[in-house]
């Protein structure tokens, strides 16, 4: 897929990316070019994505940025939200271009480890999925999905690690990291307290809701997520730049409507296993159907296991291991609902 590079410029100063991606369903992510004479700051860089017809990820990139009326040897700082492919994938590229500083969350090299030591992160992805009821050539499909080095220039961690509260200036804005962990955990975003401007990466999206995925040794990233998506509320932001679609009005609005949305997930969970126990994989069946396959079944999965997290820690489900040594999930009763009965 090729894109028209034009100048999109949202905000003053601020300009949108618009940059091709590979992947059916997800054909583009947003970067932004944070224009000043003395440091630009870029955040978010697309894909790696070469082939015998070209380095596209670069092309896309610099023509992008050449739409701006500026060049990428510009660059002084590559900010990037967190370190998946669409957003990391050509950060070694555009450091070794450009020498600039590569500032992530400062636990982002954990994050970035995947993409060195794929192998170990694939068996725990298998074991995890085995756990909760995942069998057979539907185990070793979906546990395939973890290798994504292809997409990534090379592993590199950030230069300028960066936590919350820290401060980036670009121009006539200085903008503070918000750390958003959720549907990553090292995910950070930008906020310009001075017009309201938030850049969000992947943490609001304008249309669809950020997959919240669930891994062995995490203990609660839906909460995280939601704790997430309340601060951003608080902050009430007049103009939002999503790293997928186009800029929106009332982050906090698009706040509460994802909230809600997970809220019903919740719900609908709590309803499959309201009477009887469900494995992850019986609970995907249910609410989203048997039709997914490969790569949505897997994120659903996450998904699931995000929320029956969420549900465990707050006491609402419990786990059981059943002889097969899979887990299987039952609502806990109340008080109150064995009295009525």
């Amino acid at each position: 897929m090729r894109l028209e590079h034009r100048r999109r410029e949202p905000a003053p100063g601020v300009f949108r990316l618009v940059l091709p991606l590979p992947f059916p369903g997800l054909d583009a992510v947003n970067a932004y070019f944070l224009w000043d004479d003395d440091a630009s700051v870029l955040v978010d860089c697309g894909i790696y994505w070469p082939d015998d017809a070209g380095e596209h990820g670069w092309d896309d990139l610099a023509g992008a940025i050449a739409a701006t009326g500026h060049d990428i040897a510009d660059i002084s700082k590559l900010v990037v939200t967190h370190a998946h492919i669409d957003h990391y994938g050509m950060a070694a590229r555009v450091v070794e271009a450009t020498g600039c500083e590569l500032v992530m969350h400062s636990t982002a090299p954990e994050d970035i480890d995947i993409y060195r030591d794929p192998t170990s992160h694939m068996e725990q992805i298998k074991e995890l999925l085995a756990d909760h009821g995942v069998e057979g050539s539907e185990l070793e499909e979906l546990s395939a999905f973890e290798d994504w080095r292809s997409f990534v220039a090379s592993p590199i961690d950030p230069t300028a690690p960066v936590v919350d509260g820290d401060k980036v200036a670009a121009g006539e804005r200085t903008w503070e990291v918000i750390h958003t962990p959720g549907h990553a955990s090292s995910h950070i975003c930008l906020w310009s307290a001075k017009d309201r401007i938030f850049i969000s990466g992947d943490h609001l999206l304008p249309t669809i809701t950020p997959h919240i995925d669930f891994e062995r040794g995490e203990i609660d990233p839906l909460g995280d997520f939601l704790n997430s998506l309340k601060r951003t509320e608080d902050l009430d932001p007049a103009l939002v730049l999503p790293g997928h679609g186009r800029p929106f009005e009332d982050g906090a609005e698009r706040a509460r409507v994802i909230a809600r949305h997970h809220d019903r997930r919740l719900g609908a969970i709590l309803q499959v296993v309201r009477h009887e126990p469900h494995t992850a994989n019986e609970i995907v069946d249910e609410i989203f159907g048997k039709e997914l396959l490969n790569f949505d079944r897997r994120l659903a999965l996450g998904e699931a296991l995000a929320h029956l997290a969420y549900l465990r820690r707050r006491d609402e489900v419990e786990r059981i291991e059943t002889e097969k040594e899979s887990y299987r999930y039952l609502k806990k009763r109340r008080k109150r609902e064995v009295e009525d009965e």
